[in-house]
């Protein structure tokens, strides 16, 4: 498509919240300038309404706004905070692994991917750590193709999430604790308290970014590795090599495959007119093997260089949570390389992908290793 039409309508396209008709952008300039220029492609897409909570959330907002909602979660991911989770992360990682090891096989989406950043989420945010599949299935509610889920699965999960949160909030705001919840109730834009609704929103979108992206991070990159056992072998021998070889996963087989603009006004782009109007879906999967900014990009090479890449976004929304990701991974692929080896796909079994176009990752990852 970036040869052929590497920005065309197409009006049958769905979005996770209905939306129906979208530019699909290809190139790598072109989706770094609409994610980018927040001045004529606008964050706030999605219908507001009392059913739609996700409708005003962090994401959901444009500079001087976004800036300020922005602000308010910064410090829950300083680089000290995030730091400080190292040895507790090292200890999840051994624990999920111990369950498994002797074991020779397991699917690593429902013992690991999983569980690991529902549980790293669950201790920032302050939510119980709870029933991480009930957790990922309304992540998937909400960020699958509404063509194959449907669309009353988006807003029944978003009602119970938002359940979820009345609850935790009323307790917080009786008993506060030194977790994100009580933050959020204490934090103030232009000496104002956030309303109940954006606070709702703002708890349910980190709880889904911060399971959902680790989740098809890591089991992105535990496919890349079981089915290129060179890569494997290497990294077994040279752990020193796992950040670059965890960074090339993000560029080839990025955790998030898209993201959603609307034109707020009349613009040229790609040699097309976009209306006032129009809904934008950049491909970040696609900008990412743009061969004019990478070379070879169908190589998984992990010398090179990705500081190009657009996998956790670009401009004022760059992913919060991109450091958080890259320590998880680390840390949970140092523990794996650790305890076992000759991991490969489980013969027989095919992965599952996760039917999305928003989220990159699988619904079922089986492998086979041998314990060290």
């Amino acid at each position: 498509m970036q040869d052929e039409q590497a920005v065309y309508f197409d009006p049958a396209f769905r979005f996770y919240f209905g939306g129906q008709g979208a530019w699909q952008v290809f190139h790598h300039k072109d989706v770094q300038r609409v994610l980018s220029d927040h001045e004529v492609f606008s964050n706030e897409y999605m219908p507001k309404s009392d059913d739609n909570l996700l409708g005003s959330n962090l994401n959901q907002t444009d500079p001087p706004r976004h800036r300020q909602l922005r602000a308010l979660v910064t410090k829950a991911f300083a680089p000290a905070i995030i730091t400080a989770l190292d040895a507790w992360i090292h200890q999840e990682c051994k624990e999920l692994l111990q369950a498994v090891r002797e074991k020779g096989e397991m699917d690593f989406v429902k013992s690991f991917s999983i569980p690991l950043p529902g549980r790293v989420t669950a201790r920032l945010l302050g939510v119980p750590d709870q029933d991480h599949d009930q957790v990922n299935a309304w992540i998937n509610a909400i960020s699958g193709d509404p063509a194959v889920i449907g669309m009353d699965a988006y807003f029944q999960a978003q009602q119970e999430m938002g359940r979820l949160f009345t609850g935790l909030l009323e307790e917080r705001s009786k008993s506060p604790q030194s977790d994100l919840i009580s933050h959020l109730l204490q934090a103030e834009i232009d000496g104002e308290r956030l309303s109940m609704p954006d606070t709702l929103a703002f708890c349910i979108a980190l709880l889904i970014a911060g399971n959902e992206t680790t989740n098809g991070f890591l089991a992105n990159a535990m496919y890349t590795f079981a089915t290129m056992p060179e890569v494997q072998a290497h990294l077994q021998a040279h752990m020193e090599d796992l950040p670059a070889a965890l960074n090339e996963v993000l560029r080839y087989e990025p955790p998030v495959q898209s993201m959603c603009r609307i034109a707020k006004m009349d613009v040229e782009l790609g040699g097309q007119l976009i209306r006032k109007g129009d809904l934008m879906n950049v491909w970040l999967s696609a900008a990412n093997r743009d061969s004019s900014v990478f070379h070879n990009p169908d190589t998984f090479d992990i010398h090179r260089d990705n500081i190009r890449m657009v996998s956790f976004g670009h401009g004022a929304h760059y992913c919060i949570g991109a450091m958080l990701a890259r320590m998880e991974a680390k840390i949970a692929f140092e523990t794996i390389f650790s305890a076992i080896k000759n991991i490969r796909l489980k013969p027989g079994v095919l992965p599952v992908r996760n039917p999305s176009t928003i989220v990159a990752g699988f619904l079922e990852l089986p492998i086979v290793f041998e314990p060290k």
